[in-house]
Formats: structure tokens, sequence, C-alpha cells
């Protein structure tokens, strides 16, 4: 699907992005890297927004990759990147992905190719965008309702920093948005709307886990789940606790919760 001339989409979850020889996200499975090198004709650069399996698993072979600085080892280490992931190393993880030999690492600020790289942490520590021309390909800075929807909560490693990367794409304004997981958005007032869908998901975390204390992270999860209606399978248990992690950590710093000697989470009298 080309969105504009010379920037094409391959649709999945994720969506990935080629301009010219660069190619933002592969996405997954791997045999999608096949499809990657017919779009691109060449062998591409590779442009990751994070270290997450489902957006790298199908960089081709022989690629050059170029990781957000600071998550380059969890790019480069497949089992660095599902411990990071989940918290715990899981043989068993729909999406590993393999080792990536890590050719450059990108800064906000940089300049790659066609692409600015703009900061956009929360989901992870180190996400970051890239923005060509009015188009702004977001990662997982931002997701499309339906999985907001599926998952009950979106998947944060910080609250605060997830919503102020929401602020920081309304600054950035862009006429068209690409994100991982959802649909193209080319309306302005769709983009805000979705930001603002966003936001109210990651605040409803924070209520969700204040309202299910005491416990520890495991049950806390499980209670948010049951409260959102999210899928429940063992693996998304293990990524809503990095979310609750997240929330605790945020409450914690704001001295609204303390952990006890068994492991239990509750609010500071």
């Amino acid at each position: 699907m080309e969105i504009r001339r010379g920037v094409r989409l391959l649709r999945g979850s994720p969506n990935t992005l080629v301009v010219g020889e660069y190619v933002v996200d592969p996405g997954q499975p791997k045999e999608r890297a096949a499809e990657i090198l017919s779009a691109v004709g060449r062998t591409p650069r590779i442009l990751l927004t994070h270290f997450h399996a489902d957006h790298l698993t199908a960089v081709p072979e022989g690629a050059e990759v170029y990781a957000p600085w600071g998550e380059e080892l969890f790019v480069a280490s497949v089992k660095a990147r599902l411990f990071f992931t989940h918290g715990v190393y899981t043989e068993g993880a729909v999406y590993k992905g393999e080792d990536i030999k890590v050719s450059a690492v990108v800064k906000p600020g940089d300049k790659v190719g066609p692409f600015e790289v703009v900061p956009l942490p929360g989901h992870t520590f180190g996400h970051v965008g890239y923005y060509i021309d009015g188009l702004l390909y977001a990662g997982d800075a931002v997701f499309g309702e339906k999985v907001l929807e599926k998952y009950g909560v979106p998947y944060l490693m910080d609250v605060d920093l997830f919503i102020a990367s929401l602020d920081k794409i309304r600054e950035i304004d862009p006429e068209t948005l690409v994100m991982g997981h959802g649909p193209v958005l080319g309306s302005r007032k769709r983009i805000g709307e979705l930001l603002d869908i966003n936001k109210s998901a990651a605040e409803r975390a924070v209520r969700l886990v204040l309202s299910a204390l005491p416990g520890d992270v495991t049950t806390l999860a499980v209670k948010v789940l049951k409260e959102t209606g999210g899928e429940r399978g063992w693996e998304n248990v293990l990524l809503t606790m990095t979310t609750v992690r997240a929330v605790l950590s945020k409450l914690s710093r704001e001295g609204i919760v303390h952990i006890d000697e068994e492991g239990r989470w509750g609010r500071r009298i």
C-alpha cells in the first residue's frame, strides 16, 4: 500500500513502513522478511522503534540494523529481550526473534536517511518514532482502540513518560500517523481523538491498580484483567504485570503506595 509517493506500508501487526532502502519495524513472523526484500529490492537498512520481538522478528538476514540508544542490548540478545519484556525469561513466548547484530544506534534528534528520530518513551524506556515530511511512524507510543480493548490496559514501562509522549505527538502535529498496531490515520482530528483515548487508558490503568490493592504484582495484574475483560492467557498476564509495575513505580515515587515484607503492595497510611 502506498501512503504517498515513495512511502509504502506493509500492513500487519505491527505495520511496517518502507521508504527507499529504509524499513521501519519489519515486524513478524520471520517469513515476512521475504516480503520486505521484495518490496525494497535489495538488502535493507532497518530502523527499530524499540526492542520488542514482534517488531523485529522479520529482520532480513544481512540487513543493517539501527537500534534505539539504550535498547541495543535487548535487540542483540533474545534472552535479554524476553527477560526485559516479561520480567522473566519465557522459552514458550509466542514471539522471540533471534539474536541480531546491531550496526548502529540512533538517538532523538538524529537524521537517518530521510527520517528524523523522535523521542517517544514510555512503552519502553528508549522507544523512538521516525518522522518524514508530515508523517510520523509512532510504533507503540500509541495504540489502536481494538488493541486496547483486547489487552485491557496498554503495555507500559513508565506511565508518565507514555503520557508525555502522547503530548509530544500533539506537538509534532503530524498530518499522517502510522502506529505499530492499528489503522493509519490521515486526519488531525482523528489523531487527536486517539491520543485522548490512549491517555485515558493509561490513567485508567492507574485507577485500576489502586482499586485492586492490596496484593502482589501477579494478583494485581489478574484483578486488572478481570476488571477490563482483557485477554487472560499467561503471556498477557506477564505483560500486564509490567504495566502494573510501571503504575506501582509511579505511585511509589508519589508516596501513595508501599510494599511490605511479604511482597504485597498497599496504600501508604
